[in-house]
């Protein structure tokens, strides 16, 4: 399925990725979901994570991305589009 996937979406919103996964599970749409959280990446060996350098100054830099197959892309975008 994900060889041709789509992005639908990518941002930082936990509450619009969490209503937008709901919505494809109750229109039966499957898709796989990505986070990313560049505060946990690593600067160099030896010198920790960005978080632990600079603190946290209560930000989230996580990323959320919704992926779903190319036949149920316009599908998903319809469903997800009428949420906005």
């Amino acid at each position: 399925m994900l060889f041709d996937s789509r992005t639908v979406y990518l941002g930082a919103s936990r509450d619009k990725y969490d209503q937008y996964c709901k919505a494809l599970d109750s229109k039966k749409i499957k898709y796989k979901t990505k986070r990313v959280n560049h505060e946990e990446k690593m600067i160099a060996p030896g010198r920790g994570t960005a978080r632990s350098m600079g603190g946290n100054f209560g930000t989230d830099k996580t990323l959320y991305e919704i992926l779903v197959g190319e036949k149920d892309y316009d599908n998903a975008m319809g469903i997800l589009t009428a949420l906005k």
